[in-house]
């Protein structure tokens, strides 16, 4: 704009100037007071100053308003306003503190934010991998999934259904007369299948079993009569015989050494069980059943 030209504004120019100063003040910052010496960021830009001229006081006074409304801008003009029209000058050369800090701030909030979502991230990579390492312990050393095979523990398990079983009483050997058992039969007179047998704990060590005329008689170690064995989870009118090789049923009788379990299947007319295979030595009992938990409505405690 030609410097030695002065004109008198309209309030529609004045209104384009205002918007030009406002516009402008997105991009600028204030300087230092007057008469206060500062330093200026090495980093820092000088830009040409921005001027517009005025030719009446109510020019300079249109202009003055919008400019201040902005809080962000340092303006100078020449002249005494009443008596000389001069030169409206926006310096736009400084940073003010106040913008400084709110940048700062900002690169602060977007570093903070930045660290928020790391530790985040970390704290989700931390809890996934105890989640990992607690599922690992679980299946090694606590609970186990087996699946069963066949028809032998009907009418309380069928083929097809899942078990969890747990192996802590494998650590203590604490089994009782009734519980659900995984076994290792491999190598077994008679089986030589991979999978595991699930069968059911009918003598302890020490027992004396007799199985006659359908019926399951235990003595347990140290007793000298014996008791006939209840099996409230049989299905009805089930009986029970002697399917070792050899012996006339109905006088069959074996007493239980240390550490050995005579294992019987609940489907007694089809199960491969210690009656063909012999006891279980506490060695082969993988698993405790606990729990029947597929297909979904037939789960149940075991």
């Amino acid at each position: 704009m030609d410097k030695d030209r002065i004109n008198s504004l309209s309030e529609d120019e004045s209104a384009t100037i205002a918007d030009s100063i406002r516009m402008t003040a997105s991009h600028t910052f204030d300087s230092a007071d007057a008469g206060t010496s500062s330093i200026m960021d090495p980093n820092q830009v000088e830009e040409e100053p921005l001027e517009f001229d005025y030719s009446s006081e109510d020019d300079f006074g249109n202009i003055k308003e919008n400019v201040e409304d902005t809080s962000s801008l340092k303006v100078e003009h020449d002249g005494e306003i009443e008596n000389n029209p001069g030169r409206f000058v926006i310096d736009t050369s400084l940073h003010s503190s106040n913008d400084k800090e709110d940048s700062n701030s900002k690169n602060e909030e977007k570093a903070d934010s930045k660290n928020s979502i790391g530790k985040e991230i970390v704290e989700w990579i931390k809890t996934i991998s105890i989640g990992a390492l607690i599922g690992v312990l679980l299946v090694v050393f606590v609970i186990q999934r087996d699946d069963v095979f066949g028809p032998s523990m009907e009418p309380t398990l069928y083929e097809g259904n899942v078990i969890f079983s747990e192996k802590i009483s494998t650590y203590f050997e604490s089994y009782k007369r009734g519980d659900i058992v995984v076994l290792n039969g491999q190598g077994m007179t008679g089986y030589d299948r991979e999978e595991y047998l699930v069968k059911r704990i009918i003598g302890l060590p020490g027992d004396t079993i007799r199985i006659a005329d359908g019926v399951v008689y235990i003595m347990p170690s140290g007793q000298t009569e014996f008791f006939i064995l209840v099996e409230d989870y049989l299905a009805p009118n089930t009986s029970t015989t002697m399917m070792s090789y050899g012996v006339e049923q109905g006088y069959d009788e074996i007493t239980l050494g240390e550490n050995e379990y005579y294992c019987l299947g609940d489907n007694r007319a089809v199960s491969n069980d210690s009656r063909l295979l012999g006891p279980f030595t506490e060695d082969r009992i993988k698993g405790v059943a606990v729990v029947l938990v597929y297909p979904f409505n037939s789960f149940t405690w075991l």
